[in-house]
Order: C-alpha cells, then structure tokens, then sequence
C-alpha cells in the first residue's frame, strides 16, 4: 500500500508484512543443533583420528620398503625387546666364551670391538629355510620385519610351498632389494 491511500494515513492502521519487522531479534536466535559445542568439538576430534589412520594406512601400503625401514630403526632402538632364536643363535656364535649369559644377545653383540664385530658379521649364517621357518625366526633376516615375516608365512600357507627364493615375489611389498639381500641367507627344501 501506498503512503498515498486512506487506510496508511491513519496512525497504526498501516499493515506491516514483514515478519521481521513484526519480531525483533527473530534473526538473532541461535541455529537449532541437536548437540551441543562440547559434543561437536569430540565427533571432530574422532573423525580427525579416524582420517589420520586411513592416511598412515594407506601411506603404510604406498611405502613398504619405508616401512620396512622405520620397523628396523624401531627393532634397534628397543633394547628390551626379545630377538628372534635365529638372531641369538647368530649372535651366541660369535661371542667369546666370557661373555655372561644373563645378558641380551645384542648387548654382547655391541660390545665386541670392532674387529670382532666385523668378523662375526663375516661369518656366514646359518640359512632360514622358507618353506618351514616360523614368522619369528623370518624377523631375524635383514630387511623382514614382523608384519613382512606375517605376509610370508601367510602367502607359503595360501599358495604352498616356495619354490625358489624368486617365489618370494608373490609376497605383497618385499622388494626386489630385499630378495635380492636375502638370496644368500635362505634356503628353499621341501
């Protein structure tokens, strides 16, 4: 209506339509959610978490041999951990006979000078037969960590028996690298 028609000269005979103007603050009133900040802020902190674990998964399956190499650095500076018996069999022969017993493998190990550490690394090893070693005794080779040991085992269960040590191929993330490292250490028998 018009300033110009009858029924808007009259005081308060004029008809606002506007909702807003009718109700002060109906644009202020806060946004209705069914949770609270406090309950907001934790389902983000769980979503965040959740996220960050499907990107180190899926960074973990994009990098094996990363990961082999940060499982490594983990085995040598956890000096508590118990060794595999294929790694302390390795070591105990290449002690010499003062050592005490009571200590741990790699301890005696990193207490030989250097000369001595050369030779024990020299010495050749006793081979770790694929077809029948155990996922402790595989953690013990260079290179094969836990969940890798876990993958072989797995992967001589579901396809049989290895062949030859180019058989390690079918193994998801063992590089050719590593293969290649562990050619002299394992031995195939059937």
């Amino acid at each position: 209506m018009t300033p110009a028609s009858p029924r808007c000269q009259l005081p308060g005979t004029c008809m606002k339509l506007s909702t807003l103007a009718a109700r002060r603050g109906a644009w202020d009133r806060r946004p209705m959610t069914p949770y609270t900040r406090h309950q907001l802020l934790v389902l983000l902190v769980v979503l965040l978490t959740a996220g960050l674990g499907l990107a180190v998964g899926h960074w973990r399956r994009a990098h094996p041999t990363l990961v082999e190499r940060v499982e490594q650095l983990e085995r040598l500076a956890a000096p508590d951990a118990p060794e595999s018996p294929t790694a302390q069999r390795r070591a105990v022969g290449a002690l010499p006979r003062a050592a005490p017993s009571g200590l741990a493998s790699h301890a005696r190990t990193r207490s030989l000078a250097p000369r001595q550490r050369s030779q024990a690394a020299q010495a050749a090893p006793v081979p770790v037969d694929l077809n029948h070693a155990g996922a402790a005794e595989l953690v013990g080779l260079p290179g094969v960590g836990p969940a890798l040991a876990a993958r072989i085992v797995a992967a001589r269960e579901a396809s049989g028996p290895f062949g030859a040590v180019d058989d390690l191929r079918r193994v998801r993330g063992l590089p050719r690298q590593t293969i290649e490292r562990l050619r002299a250490m394992v031995r195939i028998t059937e």
